[in-house]
């Protein structure tokens, strides 16, 4: 689990840990958590910011150990930083900045990667994504498309 974290992030890590930590019991109660949201500015809404946190207390006692809570930075924080890496490839894409990827613009970026695929290939890709029907991939679409959501 540590092993995916720099060292200097797993210092962080810790940091915010303890931060939140008000009572210095070694684990952040239920109570206590809000101050985690706060401080990776993640505003969400209670009943989302509770789901969240049953899905990481593996134990159910009510409280998040150290351990818990790197799933949880990891889940919020590093999801996020895996987003924004798919946006700016979705920028990238999106050759004329429309806000949209044709299959003109998909196939221009494959074969730059190095992938020749046929026009048939391509126009499936695209139907494989495209939700509204419109044959263009949007943001949303290209963010299930590369596997985040």
């Amino acid at each position: 689990m540590y092993d995916e974290l720099e060292d200097e992030e797993l210092l962080r890590i810790r940091e915010l840990f303890a931060f939140c930590d008000e009572d210095g019991s070694g684990s952040i109660s239920f109570k206590e958590v809000g101050k985690v949201f706060a401080e990776l500015n993640e505003n969400l809404p209670n009943d989302e910011k509770l789901r969240k946190l049953m899905e990481i207390d593996v134990n159910s006692d009510g409280t998040i150990t150290f351990h818990e809570f790197i799933k949880l930075y990891k889940k919020l924080v590093l999801s996020r930083a895996r987003e924004l890496k798919i946006r700016e490839a979705f920028k990238i894409c999106d050759n004329d900045d429309s806000g949209l990827i044709s299959v003109e613009e998909l196939k221009k970026i494959m074969i730059e990667v190095g992938e020749d695929l046929a026009d048939d290939q391509l126009e499936e890709m695209v139907k494989d994504v495209d939700l509204n029907g419109d044959k263009l991939i949007d943001l949303e679409e290209f963010i299930q498309l590369m596997g985040l959501k």
